[in-house]
């Protein structure tokens, strides 16, 4: 993904294929988020938007991934969402995680997750 593909992304805002979160700091909101699109129709994962959708974006290192990865891991059967890292300048960056949906029934921490879309 680009940089004008992940703007184009956030101007559609949140909904049932795409969500935002802050930073890394709210990873396991996201991985039950991640297991409920596996479950479903898949989308994205977006750290370092706010729920404005405004860049605020983090700095990003080996180990904020691997944290991001344990998390992942604790879906189960395990689960392989591609994740890119776009620099959006300032020596910070968004997170993208790409999460394919569709392939079965999918728990965290046992318990299956489901998006419910947003209301129009």
């Amino acid at each position: 993904m680009n940089f004008d593909e992940l703007k184009n992304l956030v101007s559609m805002g949140e909904s049932d294929r795409l969500e935002f979160k802050r930073s890394t700091g709210q990873r396991t909101q996201a991985a039950k988020t991640a297991c409920a699109m596996l479950n479903g129709l898949g989308g994205f994962i977006l750290f370092g938007i706010n729920d404005n959708g405004d860049f605020v974006g983090q700095q990003v290192t080996a180990k904020t991934l691997e944290d991001v990865s344990a998390e992942i891991r604790r879906i189960e059967p395990q689960a392989f969402p591609i994740v890119e890292t776009l620099d959006i300048g300032t020596e910070k960056s968004i997170i993208v995680l790409h999460v394919a949906g569709g392939g079965g029934l999918y728990t965290f921490e046992g318990r299956p997750c489901a998006r419910v879309p947003l209301p129009a």
